[in-house]
């Protein structure tokens, strides 16, 4: 097992290619898709059930309550790494990382980008120090 292999992360968002996109990229590149939800409560149920280390919130999945979505996260695991994806809104990115995501990734984005993302967040030493 691969010390990627090892970081669990669960994908948020209503959009099923994207969702399709970002599992691809991220088992590509090593790590393990948990699960995907499409819904608030299944984010958090899955939260709740699967311990992610690293959560992809498309901020589409609940436009009018994101910054209390962070927050109820952070709840369930101070220590999960939540990387916020949106188009750009202005001020939006300062909000969202004060309410404790830990990185935001502004549409359109590269795999690449998303990945090395991925790394700089994941919560293994080991991981971030091979990247």
């Amino acid at each position: 097992m691969t010390v990627e292999s090892a970081v669990g992360v669960i994908i948020g968002g209503d959009v099923p290619f994207l969702r399709v996109l970002l599992k691809m990229a991220i088992e590509d590149a090593g790590f393990t898709v948990i699960d995907e939800v499409t819904s608030r409560a299944e984010l958090l149920d899955a939260c709740i059930k699967k311990n992610p280390d690293i959560v992809l919130l498309d901020l589409e999945l609940s436009d009018d309550e994101n910054i209390r979505l962070v927050e109820d996260l952070l709840d369930i695991d101070p220590s999960v790494s939540i990387i916020a994806i949106s188009d750009l809104v202005e001020g939006y990115t300062e909000t969202i990382l004060a309410a404790g995501a830990r990185a935001y990734l502004q549409k359109p984005f590269s795999m690449y980008d998303l990945i090395d993302l991925i790394r700089k967040v994941a919560p293994d030493s080991r991981l971030r120090a091979s990247a």
